[in-house]
């Protein structure tokens, strides 16, 4: 949550939360992978108005994320604080 308030700061207007925490059958639903951080209650899937997705990824990173997931097709970025780093294009 630190990080999510951190982002919505630096960018000065509402981020919206497509996907939280999910239990693992939902998970399973949706086709998140087994280990998946949104199980863990760590990660979120974000986008806001007007949406960049290189700079939503840009600033998750200055605001503390670990672990940052770029979905363009979809229109959101995937943030968690996971505790290593990770970066990749969904």
């Amino acid at each position: 949550m630190e990080v999510l308030d951190i982002m919505r700061e630096q960018l000065g207007k509402p981020l919206y939360v497509l996907s939280g925490y999910r239990c693992p059958a939902h998970n399973e639903e949706v086709g998140g992978v087994p280990n998946s951080q949104h199980v863990e209650g760590t990660a979120s899937d974000l986008t806001y108005d007007g949406i960049d997705i290189e700079y939503l990824a840009e600033l998750a990173e200055r605001c503390g994320a670990d672990g940052i997931g770029k979905y363009p097709e979809q229109g959101f970025v995937h943030v968690d604080t996971r505790g290593e780093y990770a970066r990749w294009d969904g």
